[in-house]
């Protein structure tokens, strides 16, 4: 997979890769092609030998101008090494660059003694070739991880058609008594009755997405919600009243529900939605982050603990008779652990940088000063806890409904 020459000017980091390469088709995911060949004329350090690359970071610690204002950007929707822990940008995931200004992909290897050692990980730096353009090397290519969006590339559609379905879900919501779901999805009903609908429909989802967190495109998570009485010219600031609810319930109602909400895939959904703002194109392009952070300090906390506070209700035959029998338990056991009392996890705040003492491999920091990996964690939890209810037909119950034999002490 190779890049276009560097241009001229220097590239903001702040772009995204799929918003490169003018001209070509973004409708969907770009496949990694392997370009290389063996009568190549690539220099030798381009085939392998990296320690005679010239533009390789040095060994004996991380690149030097990690999230400086040059970079390349290439067409592909894949998997990088991004800023959430240094002060070189606003820990917002901007893309981290290498020495020479170029993207780091985080490779993966399942071989367990393989190049990536426990957790199968591991830097994959570009490399300049004889023409000047950079590439990541062919015995690298393998080991690319591809972002997928898969439903979530409904995001691309014409602004007509999100206008269309945000209409129709703030048409439900507007004027109704409002609640949510156990995944965070919203009920709401017209009448006195019992009964609450779902806005289920992934793209009155994805709608209502985009309209909160692009609201007054303030760009700021603590500054958002204070313009969600202003959205198409209806007040939507009742949802700030619901428990321990956020948009991110919202992206995980969207997406696939087999999917996985990464960092990298909300990221790459933010730009296309518009809440990264863009402006610019081509060698002008510039992206700016939503902002979860104020400082060195997030804005945005997640805990999965919030779901220790909702039963589910399934049937399920666990006796090997004939009969289905009723289950019952936490959200937090049913799905985050084995279907069993106090199995329960919440999820590790960490991500990657490189080691200091050796630029080929990975280490883990803590990662609780920035939240935007906690807004992606919370996402993928909201679409993971969705996939269980679907899969077991499971229903939310009120703790009093639930048979004192299934009451157990939260570890």
């Amino acid at each position: 997979m190779k890049t276009k020459k560097l241009f001229s000017d220097p590239i903001d980091p702040f772009a995204d890769p799929f918003e490169a390469f003018t001209g070509r088709d973004f409708m969907a995911p770009q496949k990694v092609v392997v370009e290389a060949d063996d009568d190549s004329d690539r220099p030798p350090w381009a085939g392998g030998n990296k320690d005679l690359n010239p533009h390789r970071p040095d060994h004996d610690g991380k690149p030097d101008h990690a999230g400086s204002m040059k970079g390349e950007l290439f067409g592909d929707q894949i998997v990088l090494l991004r800023d959430l822990l240094e002060e070189v940008g606003d820990r917002n995931g901007e893309p981290v660059l290498d020495s020479s200004d170029q993207l780091i992909a985080v490779g993966y290897d399942p071989d367990p003694d393989g190049r990536g050692g426990d957790d199968g990980l591991f830097p994959i730096y570009f490399e300049m070739d004889a023409e000047g353009d950079y590439e990541i090397p062919a015995e690298d290519l393998p080991y690319v991880q591809e972002v997928e969006l898969e439903r979530a590339n409904v995001a691309r559609a014409p602004a007509k058609v999100m206008e269309k379905a945000l209409l129709a879900a703030i048409e439900k919501i507007e004027d109704a008594e409002i609640d949510t779901d156990p995944a965070g999805r919203i009920m709401y009903r017209n009448d006195s009755g019992d009964t609450y609908a779902t806005i289920d429909a992934p793209l009155e989802n994805l709608a209502l997405y985009q309209a909160l967190m692009t609201a007054g495109q303030s760009g700021s998570w603590p500054e958002v919600q204070s313009y969600w009485n202003n959205i198409q010219g209806s007040d939507l600031s009742m949802l700030s009243d619901l428990p321990g609810w956020d948009p991110s319930a919202l992206l995980g109602a969207a997406w696939s529900k087999t999917g996985e909400i990464t960092l990298d895939a909300m990221i790459y959904e933010n730009t296309t939605l518009g809440v990264n703002e863009v402006t610019g194109s081509g060698d002008t392009l510039n992206i700016e982050y939503f902002n979860f952070n104020e400082g060195t300090s997030e804005t945005y906390d997640y805990s999965r603990v919030k779901y220790q506070e909702t039963w589910l209700l399934w049937n399920e035959n666990i006796d090997n008779d004939p009969d289905l029998e009723p289950q019952y338990l936490r959200t937090w056991d049913a799905v985050f652990g084995d279907k069993s009392p106090n199995t329960g996890a919440d999820w590790d705040d960490i991500y990657l940088e490189i080691d200091p003492t050796n630029s080929d491999e990975f280490i883990q920091e803590d990662a609780s000063a920035s939240g935007v990996n906690d807004f992606a964690q919370a996402a993928d939890d909201s679409r993971a806890v969705i996939n269980f209810m679907h899969n077991y037909s499971a229903v939310e119950v009120e703790e009093a409904e639930v048979p004192s034999a299934y009451y157990y002490e939260i570890a």
